[in-house]
């Protein structure tokens, strides 16, 4: 059964298209760096979207411009789920029609996953803070499924990455922190056709180590 956290970190009011920044703070009101800044500023797969980047220019077009798109149909497609898990209509008058067309595919991705996997009950958007290796993360849904508890990560990228499984590994190990019973994870990869794919996330134990080597890797950095 899904329960109340302990510590609960409230995020600032945002639009629907773009999310305000998100602080998260200790119980002494200390700075902590979020999941997601750790792994973005060591630069994980930074080759691979340059060479995206310099195949898309050699075509004549502007890399820029097609992961701003790419991001706001993510945007958007989050949202939708999110909306969803909350029972609430989405106001999507800040998004194109076009994104929103592509978004709603994914969408359709995730409605299809849920009657696969049986999902009884979500909790979206959690967010919380890791005391003890002082860091935040807001996990995207924690799930019921029959008798047991999925921690489950939206992906609409093109593929699925290494420090997606960083990523969701350092969610686990802070839901185990804060008392919650997790008892599988997966990433959900919801592709721009309609179609998804649940991707079972093992050898969790190796990628939070990595993880914590990241960790101590930023604050190294604060030194330099």
């Amino acid at each position: 059964m899904l329960f109340l956290p302990k510590k609960v970190v409230m995020k600032e009011v945002y639009s629907n298209k773009v999310k305000a920044h998100i602080s998260y703070r200790n119980s002494q009101g200390t700075y902590v760096p979020g999941v997601t800044t750790v792994l973005n500023e060591l630069g994980w797969n930074k080759n691979i979207l340059i060479a995206w980047a310099r195949r898309e220019a050699l075509k004549g077009n502007d890399p820029d411009k097609i992961r701003d798109a790419s991001a706001d149909i993510g945007t958007c497609a989050h949202y939708l789920c999110e909306c969803d898990a909350k029972g609430i209509i989405p106001d999507l008058s800040e998004f194109s029609q076009s994104h929103i067309d592509i978004a709603e595919k994914c969408f359709i991705g995730y409605l299809d996953w849920k009657k696969a996997q049986g999902v009884i009950k979500i909790i979206p958007e959690l967010a919380l803070i890791s005391e003890e290796h002082k860091f935040g993360g807001t996990i995207d849904m924690l799930c019921t499924s029959g008798d047991k508890i999925i921690l489950s990560d939206i992906k609409t990228s093109n593929g699925i990455y290494a420090e997606h499984k960083i990523q969701v590994a350092a969610y686990y190990y802070l839901l185990l922190e804060n008392g919650y019973k997790v008892d599988d994870v997966y990433i959900l990869h919801l592709a721009k056709n309609g179609e998804f794919a649940s991707h079972k996330i093992a050898n969790l134990s190796v990628y939070w180590e990595v993880f914590q080597h990241c960790l101590a890797l930023q604050e190294l950095h604060k030194l330099c």
